[in-house]
């Protein structure tokens, strides 16, 4: 059995690997290449058979549940498998089953940075080569401001071996949206080739991060500061999710630091309202302090948008 203090350091490396993006890196340098796994064995399997077991047993429970696919667009966490990967295979696995272009939007970015883009032809994963959307890369990127992501990041990432296994014909965008209305222009421009690239769009942002680690405390007990990052920052958020506004997710993250990428959050938001989705649906909720019970936690969601 795990202890509570090997959980919490586990937590910690699974929330932040280093997210500065070089963007002096050249385009064409990279699209003739395959990208490689970044991330410590630690965050998801680097066999294919515990890839195919963790979805085979997510699944199930997902199917005791009556979960539902057909989605356009969902929100899911982007920490290590062990504390969020059932509510991202929850998220994945509500998407369009007929998808030929999944769109993984990740952030990390404050207002103000261009969105990245990785421009490899391919990602790998425990599962085999991902194949990179070429195309609707340079569509995103002749229309808006972009850079080239360089960077050894998770919110992206973690979900390709989920997307590998769910959508195994699919090709993958990988993007990073930074947490302004830039981001919802992208999620506008991707419904507007929603149709010709047949695209379903991830976006990719944990909760609120509390605890003196992250510089968000609050008087009282860890319990209740628990139940007030649940019930009160975690859950304002989540209700912007479910009316589908994405200005309003991205001024409550902002006033509230409620979120770590609500860029992300938000070009999926604006992606499937801008289909026609009126709302959103909460899939799932959970809460690292579960798992490890310390003073520093973080807040995991999925949400789909179907229209």
């Amino acid at each position: 059995m795990r202890s509570g203090a090997a959980d919490a350091e586990q937590h910690f490396r699974h929330h932040f690997i280093g997210f500065a993006a070089d963007r002096n890196t050249v385009y064409h340098e990279a699209m003739a290449t395959i990208r490689q796994r970044a991330l410590p064995v630690g965050w998801y399997p680097a066999d294919a058979d515990a890839v195919r077991e963790l979805c085979r047993q997510w699944h199930n429970q997902i199917s005791h549940d009556n979960g539902d696919s057909g989605a356009r667009a969902a929100i899911v966490p982007h920490a290590g498998w062990a504390f969020s990967g059932e509510l991202a295979f929850r998220g994945v696995r509500a998407l369009d089953p007929a998808a030929r272009t999944v769109v993984v939007i990740g952030g990390h970015l404050p207002p103000g940075q261009p969105i990245l883009v990785a421009v490899e032809q391919g990602f790998e994963t425990p599962l085999g080569v991902v194949e990179s959307d070429t195309e609707l890369v340079h569509k995103v990127s002749g229309e808006l401001s972009t850079s080239a992501d360089n960077s050894r990041e998770n919110s992206v990432e973690i979900h390709l071996p989920l997307i590998a296994h769910l959508f195994p014909q699919a090709r993958v965008v990988w993007l990073r949206a930074p947490a302004d209305r830039s981001a919802i222009a992208l999620g506008q421009l991707l419904a507007r080739e929603a149709d010709q690239y047949r695209l379903t769009v991830v976006g990719s942002t944990d909760l609120t991060h509390y605890g003196p680690r992250f510089a968000l405390t609050r008087p009282g007990s860890r319990e209740s500061n628990k139940r007030w990052a649940e019930t009160v920052n975690d859950r304002g958020f989540l209700d912007c999710c479910a009316a589908a506004d994405p200005e309003a997710l991205l001024e409550h993250a902002a006033r509230n630091q409620s979120a770590c990428s609500p860029g992300a959050a938000a070009a999926a938001v604006a992606f499937a309202r801008t289909l026609g989705a009126e709302r959103g649906r909460e899939l799932g909720y959970a809460n690292s302090f579960d798992r490890t019970g310390d003073e520093n936690f973080v807040g995991y969601a999925a949400v789909g948008f179907w229209v």
